[in-house]
């Protein structure tokens, strides 16, 4: 016969019980969590601010440009190519930041193209014009990337010329990662990028709910997982440093969106790469986050300008800036 449990086991039992549960609802409640944040931050975006350049503030003449859509997943993206002359020194893909429309870089695109380059640039998914209910995550950016280049492998008119990056932010990073994934790949420029995916939502949660990030950030890397597999925290320094080619990698000084602790830029003494180059812009107002390429002008207006909307003003570009990125490029192909 059964002997019944004693009032002693009886309560560690009920306590053991309820831990058990607590533990679990802890643990189901988090994960929800992580996959609401998700879709709040990565939600889809249309977007433009007032002083960003758009097509329709240039000379379409002497800029024409295709609009294409691709495939990226079970999204179509959206796409624009510029200049497709042949005798085009490569192909500059431009790669935007987070929730970036397609003009975004205009004022760079313009450049290169004024400097002997083709352009492709894309909007990510869930970004403009591009499929997609939301932004999905960071490493979406990467996937994305690797999808426009597929796309430029089948193109006749672009898959013959040298495919140089020059990505913003988010579009540092998966320009950093494609050195690693795609051989095609001659040369990159980073501008502003972080390393990891999973530092970067840590340091931008902490920033909206304090200590609660660091206490939710176990859940949001599972949830990061589940969404990309083994691509969810691959870091921007070991795709340069696998890679071995020429990278490019610049940083304000000021910068606020992407500091220190999680840039690319302070992670330099683990860049092993010889053929990579760091460059710090501290110059006031333009060491910012989206001022680096601006003449200081444009930057200062950006920073005390209440409402910002002269688009002349507010994309003058760097030369000095603009020149080291082509200068690079050109070293880079006559290199490979």
């Amino acid at each position: 016969m059964k002997q019944p449990l004693s009032k002693t086991k009886r309560r560690v039992k009920r306590v053991c019980i309820i831990l058990i549960v607590t533990v679990l609802s802890y643990v189901l409640v988090s994960m929800a969590g992580s996959v609401i944040a998700f879709r709040f931050i990565f939600a889809r975006t249309d977007t433009v601010n007032a002083f960003e350049m758009t097509y329709e503030d240039i000379d379409k003449t002497r800029y024409p440009r295709e609009e294409v859509y691709f495939p990226s997943g079970g999204n179509r993206l959206f796409g624009c190519v510029y200049g497709q002359g042949g005798n085009s020194r490569g192909l500059v893909m431009v790669i935007n930041g987070i929730n970036s429309c397609i003009d975004r870089h205009l004022p760079e695109i313009v450049w290169f193209i004024d400097h002997g380059y083709s352009v492709f640039t894309f909007e990510n998914t869930g970004v403009g014009k591009s499929e997609g209910d939301g932004t999905v995550g960071i490493a979406q950016a990467r996937l994305d990337t690797a999808a426009a280049i597929e796309y430029i492998k089948t193109a006749d008119k672009l898959n013959k010329l040298p495919l140089l990056l020059y990505g913003h932010s988010l579009g540092a990073y998966a320009a950093a990662a494609a050195l690693e994934d795609a051989p095609e790949v001659k040369a990159a420029v980073c501008v502003s990028g972080f390393d990891s995916p999973n530092e970067n939502m840590r340091y931008n949660a902490k920033k909206y709910v304090g200590v609660l990030a660091d206490i939710q950030y176990p859940f949001m890397c599972l949830q990061n997982f589940f969404l990309f597999g083994g691509k969810s925290d691959d870091t921007a320094v070991d795709a340069i440093n696998q890679s071995n080619k020429p990278v490019l990698i610049v940083g304000g000084g000021s910068d606020d969106t992407v500091p220190d602790e999680i840039s690319i830029l302070n992670k330099a003494d683990r860049i092993t790469n010889p053929n990579a180059v760091v460059v710090e812009i501290d110059e006031e107002y333009r060491g910012e986050h989206s001022t680096v390429w601006l003449s200081r002008d444009s930057a200062k207006y950006l920073a005390e300008a209440e409402n910002p909307t002269d688009k002349a003003r507010a994309n003058k570009l760097d030369e000095g800036f603009m020149r080291m990125l082509t200068d690079f490029f050109e070293k880079a192909l006559i290199n490979n």
